[in-house]
């Protein structure tokens, strides 16, 4: 049943929202898979074809191939629902009734956003488990103990670009390691120089360099949910004694379908519950999984909770 308008009155500067992500950012960074009723599957090629000296004579021909892993995973459903009171219904505004429709699509933007970043912490705990060929290990550089410096971005492409990697990467850090990069002069003089189409770029909020080939994305803190100081809702400082894991990516080193996000709310009456409340909500269907070990890096370094001038 369709809810009747909420439009009472209007407040001159809308509703005061307590700081949240917006999310989605990490849109377009990985590879698209297939859809297979419900099953999301991704293609990886392995091996490679080496050329062989011909003697001169009639010899045999010495055949070669190249292998063909198919990385397959069930995709997961999720939902999230807000209730209303039938009653408050003629008694909101619409500065209130856009912030429920804001807040109940941010979590589905922010819940795309933490699939892909949960495969990258999988795969790099449990590594390629499905790949014929090596390596099957995500490296991590760092061991915590050290702030964040330039070396560190230019250590993990080196290494990325080593393996024969030629494609765009994406770093997410807590705006905190950002900020302190900046203070490196030769970090400070870049600009951002990928695509300019993909959501994190169209995006004011987000910080962004292009820094040896790498796009460093500064992301809220919710993101940084992995390590011993990983992010508690409603913190205010990290803690600086221990360490977070950040993940380095080639954008087809790691696969990501949602081929069902509903962001725009269904609201309707919830019959059967004392006073029919409105019921609203939203809904997503999709899957991330690893690919590429040799593309993936996972960095571990210092939480920090304050910024420093490099000596």
């Amino acid at each position: 049943m369709p809810v009747e308008s909420w439009f009472v009155e209007k407040w001159r500067d809308g509703v005061t929202q307590r700081l949240s992500s917006n999310g989605g950012y990490l849109d377009g960074t990985m590879v698209a898979g297939e859809n297979v009723a419900g099953t999301v599957k991704f293609a990886v090629s392995g091996g490679e074809i080496v050329m062989y000296k011909l003697s001169g004579a009639i010899e045999e021909v010495r055949p070669q191939g190249i292998s063909i892993d198919v990385v397959s995973l069930q995709a997961s459903d999720y939902t999230a629902e807000a209730t209303i009171r039938n009653q408050d219904v003629a008694r909101m505004s619409a500065p209130y009734q856009a912030e429920v429709a804001d807040a109940m699509a941010k979590s589905v933007r922010n819940k795309r956003d933490d699939l892909k970043l949960d495969a990258l912490n999988s795969f790099a705990t449990v590594g390629a488990t499905t790949l014929t060929d090596a390596p099957s290990a995500v490296v991590t550089i760092g061991d915590g103990s050290a702030r964040i410096d330039p070396l560190v971005a230019s250590n993990a492409v080196a290494q990325m670009r080593g393996a024969g990697g030629e494609e765009e990467c994406y770093w997410a850090i807590p705006y905190m390691w950002f900020d302190q990069l900046d203070w490196y002069q030769e970090f400070k003089n870049k600009d951002y120089q990928g695509d300019k189409d993909l959501p994190m770029a169209k995006s004011s909020l987000v910080r962004l360099k292009t820094w040896r080939s790498v796009h460093i994305i500064a992301l809220p803190d919710r993101y940084f949910r992995f390590g011993t100081a990983a992010y508690v809702k409603g913190q205010a400082n990290w803690d600086d004694t221990k360490y977070l894991d950040t993940f380095m990516w080639s954008k087809k080193a790691v696969g990501c379908e949602t081929f069902w996000s509903k962001e725009q709310m269904n609201m309707r009456e919830w019959v059967g519950k004392a006073g029919t409340p409105i019921l609203c909500d939203v809904a997503l269907s999709g899957a991330a999984v690893g690919l590429l070990p040799e593309a993936v890096k996972r960095i571990r370094m210092k939480a920090i909770k304050d910024i420093i001038r490099p000596a």
